[in-house]
């Protein structure tokens, strides 16, 4: 009996990692796969629809199942190019999801792929802890940085600085709110950025020369408003 239990258990570490592709949602593909299900590899992944990927590159995977429900059994990072991304992963008793020790660097061009801004740079993050419940945000620890961001204007582009973020949860009811400072530059920004589990609200104030370039102006008028000292955005919604 002890014998079959080992025998079971060998063969169950021994799952090839393209079972992994049955645990994959729709929107994930993979190209290149080796190794186990609990320790593999993928050459190539992407997320997304035929149109628009995302692409995450090579991916590889770490599961120490002995972690379940009680801490994070699963990292991962994930390589394309200049782009990185790393993190642990895990599943908690009460239904919640934790991400921790993660790091994140890549062009800020991606941003464009899911949002309707038109800035380049450099954006990395450092995250000791982010956690989901209920498929909402509810707390998160951590800094975001912006580095040589550039507006990328049709008539040229605008240099913008280097900006700072610093993420916290706020309250226990899930209020994660970011404070931002710049760190240098033409735009100088200040304020703050609150993110409750079913609305957000933001609220900053933008000074320096380009704050009073036209085109620049032009291009953040519909969520500017003019002040002497620039403009401010103010921003609140559901989700």
């Amino acid at each position: 009996m002890i014998v079959g239990a080992a025998f079971l258990l060998l063969l169950i570490f021994q799952i090839p990692a393209g079972a992994v592709r049955l645990l994959l949602p729709a929107q994930a593909g993979v190209s290149g796969l080796s190794g186990t299900l609990w320790s593999g590899q993928a050459i190539r992944c992407w997320w997304g629809t035929t149109d628009k990927n995302i692409m995450l590159g090579h991916v590889a995977w770490r599961i120490e199942p002995w972690k379940l429900f009680w801490n994070t059994p699963l990292s991962f990072t994930s390589e394309w190019g200049a782009q990185r991304f790393e993190a642990r992963l895990g599943y908690l008793l009460g239904g919640s999801w934790s991400l921790t020790d993660t790091n994140l660097d890549f062009d800020a061009q991606i941003l464009s792929e899911l949002l309707p801004l038109y800035i380049d740079g450099r954006f990395s993050g450092r995250f000791s802890s982010v956690e989901f419940e209920g498929g909402q945000l509810r707390r998160a620890s951590g800094k975001a940085i912006l580095e040589g961001a550039v507006w990328t204007a049709q008539s040229g582009d605008i240099p913008l600085g280097n900006y700072h973020l610093d993420i916290g949860t706020a309250s226990a009811d899930g209020e994660v709110v970011g404070v931002m400072k710049t760190l240098g530059g033409a735009l100088q920004l200040a304020g703050n950025l609150v993110l409750r589990p079913t609305s957000y609200q933001v609220a900053v104030q933008a000074s320096g020369p380009v704050a009073f370039d036209e085109s620049f102006r032009g291009a953040v008028a519909m969520l500017a408003t003019p002040t002497s000292a620039g403009f401010d955005i103010n921003l609140q919604g559901t989700y």
